[in-house]
């Protein structure tokens, strides 16, 4: 049965490789009582470059077109939704800004590892195995820029967790329950550092 709640936007984020599509399986039952679409942006700019015969440029721009009009839609007809990111830049806070204004419950989760690096070899293993490819110095230059972000989409969350996705098993970092952000783990430095701006700003 439907939630009796708000509806939720989902936000799925973090560096590219550090397993998001892990993220959702992790969520306790309690929180996946919405159902809702999570779109991935990455697959949706490979699905219309081979569709439509575009360039990867061409048809990224086409997904972000497409995905900006697709989530603005769903927030206005008051229907939960999610999508992954790395949250290299700020322009999903315009879509955290009007899901708010639409009464919507904003929940991150957010997934990292515990070095870029650690990120750039999870990404060739993905390739090995037949998945799409990001060059080494944008796995690198997006893990510190998603960081950036990080403190102001914790910020404006109603609900978060922050998971280490680095070994055999995710790792609770930080969490957001209440209003309240609470620091679990302090051993990846450069995400501490992102958590404890949020509080402190």
């Amino acid at each position: 049965m439907p939630s009796s709640g708000p509806a939720q936007f989902w936000i799925f984020a973090g560096p590219n490789g550090s397993g998001k599509s892990t993220a959702y399986a992790h969520l306790q039952p309690e929180r996946r009582d919405v159902p809702f679409w999570i779109v991935n942006p990455d697959l949706l700019t490979l699905q219309i470059q081979e569709r439509e015969g575009l360039t990867l440029d061409e048809a990224n721009i086409q997904a972000v077109t497409r995905l900006e009009a697709w989530l603005e839609a769903t927030i206005r007809v008051h229907r939960s939704l999610g999508v992954e990111t790395v949250l290299s830049t700020p322009k999903y806070r315009r879509v955290v800004s009007l899901a708010k204004q639409h009464g919507f419950a904003i929940r991150l989760v957010y997934v990292v590892l515990n070095s870029p690096e650690l990120n750039v070899e999870r990404v060739r293993a993905r390739v090995a195995r037949g998945g799409h490819d990001v060059p080494e110095h944008k796995i690198i230059e997006r893990y510190w820029r998603s960081l950036e972000q990080l403190p102001w989409f914790l910020r404006h969350a109603d609900t978060a967790q922050v998971l280490d996705n680095s070994g055999e098993t995710v790792e609770l970092i930080a969490e957001k329950v209440d209003g309240m952000v609470r620091l679990h783990r302090s051993t990846i430095p450069a995400v501490a550092a992102a958590i404890k701006a949020a509080v402190s700003e």
